[in-house]
């Protein structure tokens, strides 16, 4: 999406710059803030971008029979758009307008210092109305309707083989652009695509082959290792048995040996995690959520062990949800994206699981596209789970169990919620966490970082989901080929300034 879409601001290696607005204005309160628009960027079919494709973009987000997965892109931060969803407000109420076409300005609902960086994530991207509304749903799959405004356009899209990107001839940084052109492939298999890079076929790829990640992080001149910016973890439906039951979900919480997984199946310099908000969100002044000790492991926390599992801890909890020793405990299954390193996680939990409490559990593999809207419908008992947050805020990561956020995959609401009509079983544990989110999202400095603790103590005493580790973030660049291929601090590919070397 970055390669062919611009935002207000672009994503870099140490942060963000301007992107299609050029510079913006805060008013004293710090809730306004007023983009001015570069007048010479345009559409790949030559058309201007104006302030009004941006009004558009971001109030569609909170059209409510669009039921956008990423509503609280918009609605956790700009006036009007809940009220809008809701059916409580209209759409020339969300606080994101055109002022002229080349002025966008927008008032928060709390100071967002942040929100410059926050602008440059994908869900803030502009799309074309008249494309788009002509076109529907698909819109994006096809090169005649998917008009783009980024440094490359698509040419070609293969379901399940590969996109072709071409230059942008109408981009307004168009004489910065080196490539022709990308060739994005789908390669399921880690191990094939590592291949490929090995035989030269394939430049940049990340999702290495997780039992050769040690040797190629000792061998490899090209391979980059960095810290991810989110956490993995496994999702509990609380609406559906043996899992709606909170002993069950702390016993298999606390039963998983997190320093195995992360030693012995990923090897790839993931941490173990106790707790869900990441060592890699900052509080206000800058210091981490999370206490690390020597061995840069988190301490322990929740009841959770980041080095061992908590066994006599978990049998205890077991034993209170009515299955001592795992008698008579139900079918239990977890569902994963079909991929090597979910697949050996899973498989490691499993006799985990089995040894330590005595549970059978089945696994059952997903394509991806599948595996998403089995978990928002909440058809599976135990599912993956992940995330990466940019910018580094507490926010970002935690808003997924907000009662009224789309991506609440374990069905984790105390109230019902206008995007999940399927979820009528409420859970009364969540009401604490909507009400330490909200205080968060109202608070600056101290108080904003403990609401962020609370919150997250809510999280864990009802344990919708558990953590399993924050992972490391590894990828090669053969920069015997190209060179200028740009990691940004989000971890994110981009391809502007890069080029083949002849």
């Amino acid at each position: 999406m970055k390669q062919l879409f611009e935002g207000l601001t672009v994503s870099t290696s140490d942060g963000f710059k301007p992107g299609i607005a050029e510079s913006w204005d805060v008013s004293e309160d710090g809730k306004t803030y007023t983009f001015h628009l570069r007048d010479d960027a345009k559409w790949s079919d030559g058309d201007p971008v104006t302030a009004k494709d941006f009004e558009y973009s971001w109030r569609r987000i909170c059209d409510p029979d669009y039921a956008s997965e990423a509503l609280q892109a918009i609605t956790d931060y700009v006036v009007g758009g809940q009220e809008y969803f809701d059916g409580t407000g209209s759409y020339d109420d969300i606080k994101a307008t055109a002022i002229d076409d080349y002025t966008f300005e927008v008032v928060l609902k709390n100071v967002t210092p942040y929100f410059p960086q926050l602008v440059a994530n994908d869900v803030y991207l502009p799309i074309k109305k008249d494309v788009v509304e002509a076109a529907g749903e698909g819109w994006e799959k096809k090169p005649e309707t998917c008009v783009s405004n980024g440094p490359f356009m698509l040419e070609e899209y293969q379901v399940g083989s590969h996109f072709l990107f071409k230059k942008n001839p109408n981009y307004y940084d168009a004489d910065s652009v080196k490539l022709a052109g990308i060739k994005a492939v789908i390669i399921t298999d880690d191990n094939t695509a590592y291949q490929a890079y090995q035989a030269g076929e394939i430049d940049v790829m990340d999702n290495l082959p997780s039992e050769q990640i040690p040797q190629i992080v000792a061998e490899d001149p090209n391979v980059i290792v960095s810290a991810d910016t989110g956490a993995q973890f496994m999702n509990f439906n609380v609406d559906k048995a043996p899992t709606d039951n909170v002993h069950v979900r702390k016993a298999i919480a606390y039963a998983i040996d997190r320093k195995q997984i992360v030693e012995q199946v990923l090897k790839d310099g993931s941490v173990p995690a106790s707790g869900f908000i990441a060592p890699t969100c900052q509080k206000t002044d800058g210091g981490s959520f999370r206490t690390m000790e020597s061995d840069g492991y988190p301490a322990e926390e929740y009841g959770i062990n980041p080095r061992q599992a908590n066994v006599e801890a978990a049998k205890q909890e077991l034993a209170e949800a009515g299955y001592p020793d795992g008698k008579d405990f139900p079918a239990l299954e977890i569902t994963y994206a079909n991929n090597d390193r979910n697949k050996k996680t899973c498989e490691a939990i499993q006799q985990m699981l089995e040894d330590n409490l005595g549970i059978t559990v089945t696994l059952r593999a997903e394509e991806s596209s599948v595996f998403t809207s089995t978990k928002n419908k909440g058809d599976y008992q135990m599912a993956t789970g992940g995330w990466t947050n940019s910018p580094y805020d507490a926010s970002g990561l935690i808003k997924l169990f907000y009662s009224q956020n789309g991506n609440n995959t374990p069905q984790w609401r105390w109230k019902p919620y206008t995007g999940a009509p399927h979820d009528t079983t409420l859970n009364p544990g969540s009401e604490a966490f909507d009400i330490a989110f909200d205080k968060a999202l109202a608070s600056q400095g101290a108080d904003r970082d403990n609401a962020w603790i609370e919150a997250e103590q809510a999280l864990m005493a009802d344990m919708p989901v558990t953590p399993l580790y924050y992972p490391s973030y590894t990828a090669v660049v053969n920069e015997d080929l190209v060179e200028d291929v740009e990691l940004t601090a989000s971890n994110t590919f981009m391809f502007k300034s890069a080029s083949v070397i002849e």
